[in-house]
């Protein structure tokens, strides 16, 4: 399925009745709930220090009280990764056991944690090129040379 863009991403010429659909919709999106300055309480320390760094920079972006579970969801995974890793410090990454040796199961944790975050980040505009999809991009600029006079051609070649 195909990323919804906002009207001023539109590259393709939409009819009035669509635009004003589309503003109608993006004019909704502002009206939603917005996600509380409070985390929630069963997150742990560390999600919770997560919280609230990087809050304020969602308040920045659309996002809602309805992104609750993932923006909880993303300071859970950052919590396990950073404790698996505080982990791994003290431990050795093979273990010995009775029937030979074993990957520590930190590494399990600290690889599954590190892809939650890479799949919720991008959802929630905590990437650089998820931003560049939600912010307004910079008008292209209009030089008034024709496709000939940019690639350095004339009519007959």
């Amino acid at each position: 399925m195909a990323q919804r863009k906002l009207l001023s991403q539109q590259k393709s010429r939409l009819t009035t009745e669509a635009q004003e659909t589309k503003q109608a919709t993006e004019e909704a999106l502002k009206q939603l709930t917005k996600l509380q300055p409070d985390p929630p309480e069963w997150l742990d320390d560390t999600a919770t220090k997560e919280w609230h760094r990087i809050f304020p920079l969602l308040d920045e972006l659309p996002i809602a009280s309805l992104d609750l579970a993932l923006v909880s969801a993303y300071c859970t995974a950052y919590s396990d990764y950073i404790n698996a890793t505080i982990r791994m410090k003290n431990e050795s990454a093979i273990i010995e056991t009775e029937r030979g040796t074993k990957l520590n199961q930190n590494h399990a944790i600290k690889r599954d944690s590190l892809s939650q975050l890479n799949s919720i980040a991008p959802k929630l505009g905590l990437t650089v090129e998820s931003r560049l999809k939600i912010l307004d991009p910079s008008k292209e600029k209009v030089t008034g040379k024709s496709v000939f006079d940019i690639f350095g051609m004339d009519d007959e070649d």
